[in-house]
């Protein structure tokens, strides 16, 4: 990567760090439902993508109309995308709210991982800012440990339900 001044790295670094944030989290041993750790685990992911987001907000912004501004922006939203639906994951299991009840939420969050993972496929990422990521992606993984990554048969079944009379 060419570096053209000491910030070189905050272009691609806001641009690319929500993909780098959840790309390629270890497939996880899946483990029973347990209330209290997913719930833990959950708000402590919450946390650190809150951590993550006001570190990559103190970047200053790009030059108006270049192609780094659009990207830091698109990162930018993806990272408060990540923000707001990890708080409402830990929000509905803080309230109680079960596996059945919270997988869309986290199936969700798998699809702006999907999405933040394919907009950018590398970065170069200063330290502070890698173990931030390094926590999120460890939260991640435990939590895949709880919901399984394969949707269930009811979600994959295209038939219309039978009219009733």
């Amino acid at each position: 990567m060419r570096r053209s001044g000491t910030k070189a790295w905050i272009l691609p670094c806001i641009a690319l760090l929500v993909g780098a944030l959840f790309a390629g989290h270890a497939a996880a041993e899946n483990r029973p439902w347990d209330q209290q750790a997913v719930t833990k685990i959950a708000v402590e992911l919450a946390d650190a993508v809150r951590d993550l987001n006001y570190m990559v907000r103190a970047n200053p912004e790009q030059r108006v109309g270049s192609s780094q501004r659009r990207a830091q922006y698109r990162a930018r939203e993806n990272l408060r995308l990540l923000v707001r639906t990890s708080r409402r994951l830990a929000s509905q299991l803080e309230a109680g709210e079960d596996m059945d009840a919270t997988l869309p939420i986290y199936r969700r969050l798998q699809m702006i991982r999907r999405d933040a993972e394919r907009a950018g496929r590398s970065a170069d990422i200063p330290a502070p800012t890698q173990e931030r990521i390094v926590n999120a992606r460890t939260l991640v993984d435990q939590l895949s440990a709880y919901y399984g990554s394969k949707p269930d048969e009811t979600e994959l079944d295209s038939e219309a339900p039978a009219p009733t009379s």
